[in-house]
């Protein structure tokens, strides 16, 4: 039997998984099975917690990294679910079933065809997390024969932020060091899409960015502006793990999952 505490969560997930609500009537008869949660969210936090008490078992829900055709809070279905029964993929702190994989698992000749076939076609359609919005204009940045440096901010209080062990930084760091780094480049940045539709905050005020940064304030396909610009800063966005597809040097202000692999 697969339990939740979430309601939210159960109806999230009703096209991949039946998971039933763990009420009053299992807790009072001590009813165990696999407890699910979202990530490290309330939810979570409390599937782990039970499935000690219980000595059972616990999975970890997250949104794929393919997610959908809009977004989250614009009740957008998930099109692909990660499950974790190990901790969960931006969690630096501990051990992941994603860690797990790419240490353990034998990634044999006809894995690793698919896997390339499936990042040319990312590649080509610009498929990304988000898939709601229309490719960059091929004329939209100057051609001034100036490099373009992308600062890809996200959102404020993200969970990936604070276990990507990213919250000793702060995003006019990184802008300071794009700069530094960068000399006579132009510094662009990138909201998140969740940001510009006004459901979330963003982790840098407008006041906070310097006027030598260009701020991208219309939603563009995140893939088709990657393939315009030169090197990308972030703390933990999956952004920077595309950016990674396309073959562009991505610097991290923070431990997201991507990091430390030798790409």
């Amino acid at each position: 039997m697969s339990f939740s505490t979430s309601a939210q969560l159960i109806k999230n997930v009703e096209h991949f998984l039946e998971i039933k609500h763990y009420s009053f009537y299992e807790r009072f008869f001590a009813k165990k099975g696999v407890f699910y949660g979202w990530g490290r969210r309330d939810s979570g936090l409390r599937a782990v917690r039970l499935a000690q008490k219980h000595k059972s078992s616990f999975v970890l829900l997250e949104d794929g990294f393919v997610r959908s055709t809009a977004l989250a809070s614009q009740k957008s279905p998930s099109f692909s679910l990660i499950e974790d029964d190990v901790g969960i993929y931006y969690d630096a702190t501990q051990k992941s079933k994603l860690e797990n994989i790419l240490n353990n698992y034998d990634f044999d000749e006809k894995l690793m065809s698919e896997a390339t076939e499936a990042i040319s076609l990312m590649l080509r359609y610009n498929i990304s997390k988000y898939n709601n919005s229309k490719d960059l204009a091929e004329d939209f940045f100057p051609n001034n024969g100036k490099k373009r440096i992308l600062i890809i901010a996200q959102t404020k209080n993200d969970a990936s932020l604070k276990y990507g062990l990213s919250e000793g930084f702060a995003t006019i760091d990184i802008i300071k060091a794009a700069a530094s780094e960068n000399a006579n480049a132009d510094i662009y940045i990138k909201l998140h899409p969740e940001v510009l539709s006004g459901s979330k905050l963003s982790d840098i005020s407008a006041e906070d960015i310097p006027p030598f940064c260009h701020i991208i304030t219309q939603d563009v396909n995140p893939l088709s502006l990657l393939k315009q610009v030169d090197k990308v800063y972030t703390k933990t966005s999956q952004m920077g793990f595309e950016a990674l597809l396309l073959g562009k040097e991505c610097v991290c202000f923070g431990m997201p999952f991507y990091a430390g692999w030798g790409v």
